[in-house]
């Protein structure tokens, strides 16, 4: 059985400046810590390491403008500096504010994040390894067509996913998971009206939570949508439970009204495994069967079920295996996940009670 990929970027670039470093919650401490918990579970020697490696100019355009792409660009040459949020088009440049920051290695270093998860893409298309983890910094999520914000200046899950669809991928559909506490705006707005690509997120929603986006009646557009009223009305006619736990509707009918944008808002704190499990069961891997073969995101996998209730009983850690190219591959970000329908690992349950606490407040 092909090996369980890992991409991690240890070097330390894409610094906060010096008067901001000790309070920045995005720095390279993000990833290290994470790396040396799996150091100290004793799982990097069972995990293949993939190199990282910068993203094309090519394969960025298939997802951000080159409007976009220059202004990151032009940061190389940039005095070190806190900022707003960049926005391409007319009126468009980087806006005041303090989240944002970027250092002479900034582009270099969202090229490499980007690259890293490209390269653990084609790892698992050509079956060198059956699934991955990218480790990597800058994160991306919120990064839009021509937007850079919430620390996020290249899409990379967006650029893997448009990489994978490529003829040279050879993917017809692709669905992310994104479990991150924060909505992935960037991500959704980038494949919202792609039939290609079904996006799922799970997140924190209201009374100011950043970014602000992601409530349950953004189904999708064009080509891509659901039917937003009656969606939204079936979110909330009723409590949370109700909503994963009941049948009310048939699994073809909520998928008609779900459409390939998926947002499951948990608008209070403390949301655990029991929430995200019933996420997953009720609403996540149905749609996800449901959706013909014909259509663009993959149909799930006959073990999926079997694991994802095994993964429940028994919480050792062990990476899931995968199977044949469209149905069961997986990838996942360290920042939010990347996958097929076979998103359930055994140390999910494990891992979300130990870390769903941090780092709530701030986009990720």
């Amino acid at each position: 059985m092909p090996a369980i990929g890992l991409v991690y970027d240890g070097h330390a670039q894409h610094l906060p400046p010096a008067s901001a470093r000790a309070t920045h919650i995005e720095t390279p401490e993000r990833v290290s810590v994470i790396y040396r918990a799996l150091g100290k579970a004793r799982l990097l020697d069972r995990l293949t390491r993939v190199a990282p490696r910068e993203a094309t100019r090519a394969e960025a355009e298939a997802v951000h403008t080159a409007e976009h792409l220059d202004a990151l660009e032009a940061l190389a040459d940039a005095e070190p500096s806190l900022r707003g949020a960049w926005r391409g088009g007319a009126g468009g440049g980087w806006s005041l504010g303090r989240d944002m920051f970027h250092d002479a290695q900034t582009a270099c270093a969202a090229r490499r994040a980007a690259g890293g998860v490209v390269a653990l893409t084609e790892g698992v298309l050509r079956g060198e390894i059956s699934s991955g983890f990218a480790l990597v910094r800058p994160p991306g999520h919120h990064a839009c067509e021509d937007r850079m914000a919430g620390f996020c200046f290249l899409n990379s899950v967006a650029v893997a996913a448009r990489a994978a669809l490529s003829p040279r991928g050879g993917l017809r559909r692709v669905l992310v998971v994104d479990w991150d506490v924060h909505h992935g705006d960037g991500t959704q707005a980038i494949f919202e009206e792609d039939p290609a690509v079904l996006f799922f997120s799970l997140h924190r929603f209201g009374r100011g939570f950043f970014p602000g986006t992601g409530a349950a009646s953004c189904v999708g557009g064009g080509a891509a949508a659901g039917n937003r009223a009656a969606w939204a009305i079936y979110c909330l006619r009723s409590t949370l439970v109700e909503i994963l736990i009941t049948r009310t509707f048939s699994l073809l009918t909520r998928v008609k009204l779900a459409g390939r944008t998926v947002n499951v808002p948990f608008r209070r704190e403390g949301m655990g495994d029991a929430e995200y499990l019933a996420a997953f069961d009720a609403l996540l891997l149905p749609i996800a069967r449901a959706l013909p073969s014909s259509s663009s995101p993959p149909r799930a996998h006959p073990r999926l079920a079997r694991d994802w209730a095994e993964s429940r009983r028994e919480p050792s850690i062990r990476s899931s295996s995968s199977s044949r190219p469209a149905s069961t591959r997986r990838e996942a970000t360290g920042w939010a996940g990347w996958t097929s329908p076979r998103v359930g690992s055994r140390g999910w349950r494990r891992g979300c009670g130990r870390w769903r606490g941090g780092g709530g407040s701030s986009p990720s």
